[in-house]
């Protein structure tokens, strides 16, 4: 569940309707453009697509031009691969070598999964890597697997207050957790630390909403509903929020050779990002079947509960998504037309075709 307070914006007037199978054609002809390999530019377009079509417009398709531009930059390796610094049977420790972060995380959580089902459990912490989208794909990496997947990266400066301030301590990091559930679609918990992500006040903004009130502060540290206005976001739940950024900071920071957020000075780019992935096999844990019978039936009598007034059901974490994703891929992804338009832009000057029309 992204955000149960504050959904997505959506408005079909606003949107160009787009097949996954083009949209990652095209992302993946622009990264082999921008000298990626075609593995490796596979890998990234995948992770986006995924995000795009379980609704998390902010962490998908639409954040490939920062790492196109990082790439111009040199912040981003196009042709890095990823290392081993060090490694136990159950635990690793891997260095981006400033590839995109799609690579990287794909091959710790893969790695992670390996590693539980040789004992149990396997731990992977990241340095020197690059912002990674959206971290419930990687997470469920484990849940297809059979496995319980949690994730969670350090990505930039602080920009969330801390308890009790108004000024920033920490970063908006996010973190997922996902569960298989036998038949079912896996529960999946994808949040940010924050009241709500800056890829939600981005989107908010681009769709020409406003904020709902106790979200963001502007640079003078007075509240602010104008996505254009907000520089810091509060933490969720107050200090439980504050807590769980800076956990997060320490497992992607230090713990995997980076900072904190509050020591970062450069852009997120030039600094890097830090990631830390979790596995749990099950079936070395308990028998699957009765996991799953479990969680199965838990499911159902969580989900036939009696709804609030306007609700129009009771639903888990990861069953909105996992609906969204079914309904995108027969009737294409929803791309804000700004977006479209972008991607078309930097698709044409990079010579390589667009396989839609945004109807301009």
């Amino acid at each position: 569940m992204t955000d149960s307070t504050i959904p997505y914006p959506q408005d079909a007037g606003q949107e160009v309707r787009v097949m996954a199978d083009d949209l990652r054609d095209l992302l993946i002809a622009m990264l082999v453009k921008q000298s990626l390999f075609k593995f490796d530019a596979r890998t990234v377009a995948e992770r986006m697509v995924e995000a795009d079509l379980r609704g998390i417009q902010s962490h998908g398709s639409r954040t490939i031009g920062r790492y196109l531009d990082g790439i111009d930059a040199g912040d981003i390796d196009p042709r890095a691969r990823v290392l081993v610094v060090s490694e136990t049977p159950a635990v690793a420790v891997l260095d981006g070598s400033r590839a995109v972060g799609h690579v990287a995380a794909t091959k710790a959580m893969t790695t992670a999964i390996e590693k539980a089902r040789e004992v149990g459990t396997g731990t992977v912490a990241v340095g020197n890597s690059q912002h990674l989208g959206a971290a419930s794909v990687y997470a469920l990496l484990a849940a297809r697997a059979g496995m319980i997947g949690f994730c969670t990266t350090s990505t930039g400066r602080p920009t969330v207050a801390a308890f009790g301030s108004l000024q920033p301590a920490v970063a908006n990091n996010a973190l997922a957790w996902a569960v298989p559930m036998g038949d079912d679609e896996p529960f999946v918990l994808d949040m940010a630390c924050g009241a709500t992500s800056w890829g939600k006040v981005e989107s908010l903004g681009m769709y020409g909403q406003r904020l709902p009130e106790n979200v963001a502060l502007d640079e003078a540290g007075q509240p602010t509903d104008d996505p254009a206005a907000a520089k810091t976001i509060l933490p969720a739940a107050g200090a439980r929020g504050f807590g769980l950024a800076f956990v997060a900071s320490v497992l992607a920071g230090p713990l995997a050779g980076g900072v904190l957020p509050i020591h970062r000075k450069r852009t997120p780019t030039a600094d890097g990002s830090q990631h830390f992935f979790y596995a749990i096999d099950v079936a070395q844990f308990t028998h699957p079947a009765e996991f799953a019978e479990q969680l199965q039936s838990a499911g159902e009598q969580i989900r036939s509960l009696t709804p609030l007034d306007g609700v129009e059901s009771v639903r888990l974490p990861g069953d909105f998504e996992a609906a969204c994703e079914q309904r995108c891929r027969a009737e294409g992804i929803p791309l804000h037309r700004s977006h479209a338009e972008e991607l078309q832009r930097r698709a044409e000057a990079m010579k390589v075709e667009v396989p839609w029309s945004t109807g301009e």
